[in-house]
């Protein structure tokens, strides 16, 4: 053996012999197949193994077929109708209609709507991402109406996600050559000719019957206003308070989410005797598709409409729009003293101007009317001899000209009631009294008249011809003066808005000008944030889209948090839902059978409040047959109220007892008790459970109320 060569010793001395270039070759080498390796690794596990969705995707003839563990989906390439299988029910998109596409030509600016299946370009291919298999769809190829081509791609894909296989869909479009997209109704809307019940977060909620027998529309559904043309939009409290809707279908159900509803909408049709009609619709963002927009389909085999608001509650979670009370308290003490408390409204000064909607000509002493801060200071002090401890003083009117007068330039406080010394005096007397004392604020409504009014800080449209299009002027009458929108609805009479980038500077202004005079209020109220959708400007010297809108609008929000302490809106939606303690009142929808929605995603996040009064500003949050006190209870409400009647007192202290137990607790479940829904209970996360009767006007609280 002493002849014989060791191998290794071998293998070394050739390596040497070749030199370091040998070494950094086979090195290379091995490199280069790691890739290879690492791939066959990979597909030698099952895709379950790794988390991947376990959904086979296959072809035949013009339909895709998404197989997965629990649902399954077909697409049919030709109509681009989808119909899905989730357990033992069929959920149908009707295939592509004549309004799926409105594209803009950038040259000439014209708008044209096109079907999506009208393409002349559709190509259908796998898509997986590893943690969401299905298909792509890519489309191109449209005609405008001179037959002249567009040149516009879009690309839409349809995928199961998770452990339940949500079916996730997302837009996007390659706008880069002239066309861009304006409107897109895809996925198509549900074929509803099979469904019981459509879930709406219309005002709180409702559930509207296929077969309910007026014609409806949720931006129309005031008959005070049957030719508003507001586009159904997020945002507005009227159309959708929370990004989803659903559809119930015997012991199963299913919902859309939305999740990127900045500019957002829907497909919407409801005849009289139904069936309802609805789809996700997507808006431009200044004039172009832009950003990727997303949302999807969950399917529950049995399920109602509290399954789909808890399965919103968790997306809530998740993305950052609720934010519980308690931490809310945690940031700002005086949050704390919210709980079972009364808001009460006081105006200073009323001056209606002859040109506003709201002028009374056969009464004009009424179009003038003053409190002064000294008067509504006694009127406090009344309210605390008679045993009212915990209120919420919410001052209105306190503007140098009044109520709605010449935003955003408030300063000095009313001289009529008062001015600086007499707000101070008000002021003053609350913290005494160990009352809230709150500012009615507004800075979206931009006055002609206003000391700083400029119409190039004003909201721009996207067009200078054509009809207004901006909420609430095309609902009480608007018109425009180049791309300048125009309303005279509300007491200061003309005004237009103010770009929500702008709204910030202003609230610093008016507040530094209070706190130098030692007024230092508690809270903010800032009148239809909650209400309309923030405002896109196509202006070029400061574009705003509506999501930065938003933005904007959130930091005056914040800025009220971090140097008052309370902040609340009107009405409340989504977006405001993680900025905001306090949503002002709101009445049941006008249609369909009212459901707590908002509550069942947000109870113990928002305190919604609920007026138990039955006249006056208020009565319109009442149905004659369904006060609105007992909305109020089955939602474990706060309330406004005015103190003055008696009955009023013994409603408020019902309200009161119950939110004092109940405010920082889930609301857990609804439910009704009868098949006629004139019986209805709520379960609250300690077990309390609040039981209406509505035949009866009655209700009953257990354990009951000390």
């Amino acid at each position: 053996m002493r002849g014989a060569v060791n191998p290794i010793m071998k293998h070394r001395r050739l390596i040497s012999a070749l030199g370091g270039w040998a070494i950094r070759k086979i090195c290379t080498l091995l490199l280069l197949a790691l890739p290879s390796f690492t791939a066959l690794a990979a597909d030698a596990l099952p895709r379950a193994a790794w988390g991947a969705p376990v959904v086979t995707v296959s072809q035949s003839g013009a339909t895709w077929i998404l197989a997965g563990t629990r649902n399954s989906a077909m697409l049919d390439a030709r109509t681009l109708g989808l119909t899905v299988r989730a357990g033992n029910v069929t959920w149908a998109m009707v295939g592509s209609g004549a309004r799926d596409l409105e594209i803009k030509d950038g040259a000439t600016g014209d708008k044209f709507f096109v079907r999506l299946a009208a393409a002349t370009k559709i190509t259908v291919a796998p898509y997986d991402s590893g943690a969401s298999t299905g298909v792509k769809l890519t489309l191109g190829g449209w005609k405008k109406p001179n037959a002249s081509a567009v040149d516009l791609t879009l690309y839409l894909t349809l995928a199961f996600e998770g452990p339940n296989e949500e079916l996730a869909f997302t837009v996007a479009a390659d706008e880069a050559h002239g066309a861009s997209v304006h409107e897109l109704n895809w996925p198509t809307a549900m074929d509803a000719s099979e469904v019981d019940y459509t879930v709406l977060n219309h005002y709180r909620g409702i559930l509207l019957p296929r077969s309910w027998p007026e014609a409806y529309n949720p931006i129309r559904g005031d008959r005070n206003y049957p030719n508003d043309p507001s586009t159904i939009q997020s945002d507005i409290v009227e159309c959708w308070s929370q990004a989803w809707w659903g559809f119930e279908r015997g012991p199963a159900a299913m919902m859309f989410i939305i999740e990127t509803p900045d500019d957002a909408a829907y497909q919407w049709s409801h005849p009289a005797g139904g069936p309802t009609v609805i789809g996700p619709r997507w808006r431009e963002q200044l004039g172009k598709l832009g950003y990727a927009r997303r949302g999807r389909m969950v399917f529950f085999e049995k399920g109602n409409y509290v399954d789909l608001a808890k399965r919103y509650r968790a997306h809530a979670i998740e993305t950052g729009l609720w934010v519980p009370l308690r931490e809310k308290i945690a940031r700002s003490p005086k949050v704390a003293s919210l709980i079972g408390g009364i808001e009460t409204r006081i105006r200073a000064l009323r001056n209606i101007v002859p040109e506003s909607r709201l002028y009374k000509k056969d009464h004009p002493e009424e179009n003038h009317t003053l409190v002064p801060f000294a008067e509504s200071a006694r009127q406090l002090r009344e309210f605390k001899t008679r045993g009212v401890d915990r209120l919420n003083v919410v001052l209105t009117g306190w503007p140098r000209l009044g109520y709605d007068r010449q935003h955003p330039d408030v300063l000095p406080p009313a001289p009529e009631a008062g001015g600086y010394e007499g707000m101070k005096l008000l002021a003053d007397t609350c913290r005494e009294l160990g009352y809230n004392f709150w500012l009615h604020d507004q800075y979206r409504d931009y006055y002609v008249d206003a000391p700083s009014f400029r119409p190039e800080f004003a909201v721009h449209e996207e067009d200078a011809g054509g009809p207004p299009t901006i909420f609430p002027g095309t609902r009480f009458g608007s018109f425009k003066e180049g791309s300048l929108s125009f309303l005279t609805a509300w007491d200061g009479g003309k005004q237009t808005q103010l770009n929500a980038t702008f709204m910030l500077p202003h609230v610093k202004k008016n507040y530094a000008g209070l706190f130098a005079h030692g007024i230092h209020p508690d809270g903010s109220y800032q009148d239809v944030f909650g209400y309309v959708p923030p405002d896109e400007d196509f202006n070029p010297e400061h574009p705003t889209t509506r999501t930065e809108a938003k933005r904007a609008m959130a930091d005056v929000l914040r800025w009220s948090r971090e140097n008052l302490g309370l902040v609340g809106t009107e009405a409340g939606c989504d977006w405001t839902a993680p900025f905001v303690d306090v949503a002002s009142p709101l009445g049941p929808g006008k249609a369909g059978i009212p459901v707590p929605l908002f509550s069942l995603v947000y109870h113990d996040a928002v305190m919604v409040q609920y007026s138990p009064t039955e006249g006056g500003g208020e009565a319109r949050m009442n149905r004659p047959d369904r006060p609105n006190w007992l909305f109020g209870m089955l939602n474990g409400a706060p309330t406004r109220a005015d103190l003055r009647s008696d009955r009023t007192r013994e409603i408020v202290a019902q309200l009161s007892a119950l939110h004092r137990r109940v405010a920082l607790l889930e609301l857990t479940r609804h439910e009704f008790l009868a098949a006629d829904h004139l019986q209805e209970r709520s379960t609250f996360a300690d077990g309390t459970t609040v039981t209406v009767d509505w035949t009866k006007k009655t209700v009953q609280v257990s354990p009951e109320l000390k």
